[in-house]
């Protein structure tokens, strides 16, 4: 998709106990998403899960982090960013940041909606993921047994393997650039220190020039 962004690296290198290895997608700046971006996300976000299901026939423990990442984007759907149609164009509080009992600006039966069309969200990204992964079984096991090859691809080693992008190739910086600029930002963002209100100079008191 047009709408995601650049994978840098792929490893199945282990990083620490939890973390048997990792994708590096290359971010950029944006503060604006819509529905369908956000859904492309999810459905990335899936990759790993369904592709453990569809070679295995099993699943693991290993794609807690990600359905992490899919469960909160879809309730953000539904609850804040009034994109579902039976909720409606009203936003709620996240409920990790309500605290105490009676809080909650919602009825039971309104909640109960809620989780449906969360589960119904991730339940859609998760048969667009299966369907297109299933479509493309072949580069999968590509990428697959080049991993198992080599533990760790690059983006230049992911479209060797399975082609261009179909819709153009996605925009590559230097990672060593990307973290300079992101320095660069973080320090431009911080507050300037408060300058010292400037104090009004003395006039020079004009001599006398009376005669005595």
């Amino acid at each position: 998709r047009s709408d995601t962004e650049a994978v840098m690296k792929v490893s199945i290198a282990p990083r620490t106990n939890a973390a048997l290895g990792f994708s590096q997608i290359l971010p950029r700046e944006q503060f604006l998403f819509t529905k369908e971006q956000l859904f492309e996300r999810m459905c990335m976000a899936l990759g790993g899960r369904v592709s453990e299901a569809i070679t295995f026939n099993k699943v693991t423990t290993g794609a807690q982090d990600d359905l992490r990442k899919v469960t909160r984007v879809a309730y953000s759907m539904v609850k804040q960013y009034g994109m579902i149609p039976s909720i409606g164009h009203v936003s709620y509080p996240d409920s990790e940041t309500v605290s105490g009992i009676g809080r909650r600006p919602f009825s039971q039966g309104l909640q109960e909606l809620m989780d449906h069309e969360a589960k119904l969200l991730i339940a859609q990204a998760y048969r667009r993921t299966e369907k297109l992964l299933l479509d493309n079984r072949d580069k999968l096991q590509a990428l697959a047994n080049a991993l198992l090859e080599k533990e760790v691809i690059n983006y230049n080693d992911i479209e060797q393997l399975i082609g261009p992008h179909p819709h153009g190739p996605k925009k590559i910086i230097n990672p060593q650039s990307w973290i300079e600029a992101e320095k660069d930002k973080q320090d431009t963002s911080e507050e300037e220190p408060p300058q010292q209100p400037k104090v009004p100079e003395e006039e020079e008191e004009e001599p006398n020039l009376r005669p005595v």
